[in-house]
């Protein structure tokens, strides 16, 4: 009796091994789904990235400005069922980053944790009223934690296993005063994030600007990627064109409403990529953009015509 109780505990542990490798492969053979969503359908510019991974946590990287949170965001989330989500990265405390927190907060969707830095007073009130309003992002921040949001400080080296084979770091943290390069301005504050699935990699940069562009493309690590996700919604003011160098995408993401991407402010930008001949995804054009990242591969879809076509190159006179 007592050989055949250790024989049955034996073949139950084989069985649980077995079927704990099996689920593993499977998950692991789970894409990640990252969404561009498209908060850029009036003239109005934001950020908002959606990482869905294979261990089912939702990650988002920016909000957007308020009314596009209200009407592209959170309608995008409830419709996938998205409930809760388990960190929010603010890149850096512009409005079009940020200001779509509380629309999020409002509509009961549950937000476990933010990392969201408080910036320099005096770096950031320079902008006033167009810019960084530091009293706004403490009153933010006071919000968050009435709603019981863990809120963190986003510090450079900081990696995040967020699937399996999905990591998340922060490559880059400045506070716009202790630079390499001296004082900078709010857009210089950006997060400097890459993702990683499988073999594949994407560069997430906020805004960033030209001071701190240029150093990390003189300095910089970890830089070369597979996908780009322009700074500054691909417009001037940007990082300079050595730091997308240093980046050598082979494909190009572009959170800007369509006219902005067409414009002469981001004549430098589409010069950059035509003259690479890089696949560009604008989804002021293209609505929702989707990245499915497979262990080997990635496959990109538009919710406006389901391609994977990349945008048409703008018709400027």
């Amino acid at each position: 009796m007592h050989k055949k109780l250790i024989h049955f505990l034996w073949v139950l542990i084989v069985f649980v091994v077995i079927a704990g490798i099996i689920w593993a492969y499977k998950k692991y053979q789970r894409p990640l789904i990252w969404t561009m969503v498209n908060v850029n359908y009036s003239p109005q510019q934001g950020d908002a990235h959606l990482l869905q991974t294979n261990m089912g946590k939702n990650i988002l990287i920016d909000t957007g400005h308020m009314d596009p949170a209200k009407n592209a965001l959170i309608p995008f989330l409830q419709a996938r069922g998205i409930k809760k989500l388990d960190i929010v990265f603010i890149t850096h405390p512009h409005k079009d980053h940020y200001a779509g927190l509380l629309p999020i907060l409002d509509s009961g969707i549950k937000i476990n944790a933010v990392y969201f830095n408080v910036p320099n007073r005096q770096i950031c009130d320079a902008e006033i009223p167009w810019g960084c309003d530091y009293d706004e992002i403490l009153h933010y921040h006071a919000i968050l934690k009435e709603h019981g949001v863990k809120i963190d400080e986003a510090k450079a080296g900081l990696e995040f296993q967020i699937g399996l084979g999905s990591h998340l770091k922060i490559l880059y943290a400045f506070d716009g005063i202790n630079t390499p390069v001296g004082r900078t301005d709010i857009n210089d504050l950006s997060l400097i994030m890459l993702l990683k699935h499988g073999s594949n990699t994407a560069l997430f940069t906020g805004d960033l600007n030209a001071k701190i562009g240029e150093y990390l493309a003189k300095e910089g690590q970890q830089l070369k990627v597979d996908i780009l996700k322009f700074p500054h919604h691909g417009t001037e003011g940007a990082a300079p064109d050595s730091f997308f160098t240093a980046a050598s995408p082979s494909v190009v993401m572009v959170p800007s409403p369509a006219l902005l991407w067409c414009s002469e402010r981001s004549a430098r930008m589409r010069k950059w990529v035509e003259n690479r001949n890089l696949p560009t995804h604008v989804n002021g054009f293209s609505g929702h953009i989707q990245v499915k990242m497979l262990r080997n591969t990635f496959q990109i879809t538009h919710e406006k015509n389901g391609v994977q076509l990349p945008t048409p190159l703008c018709q400027v006179n």
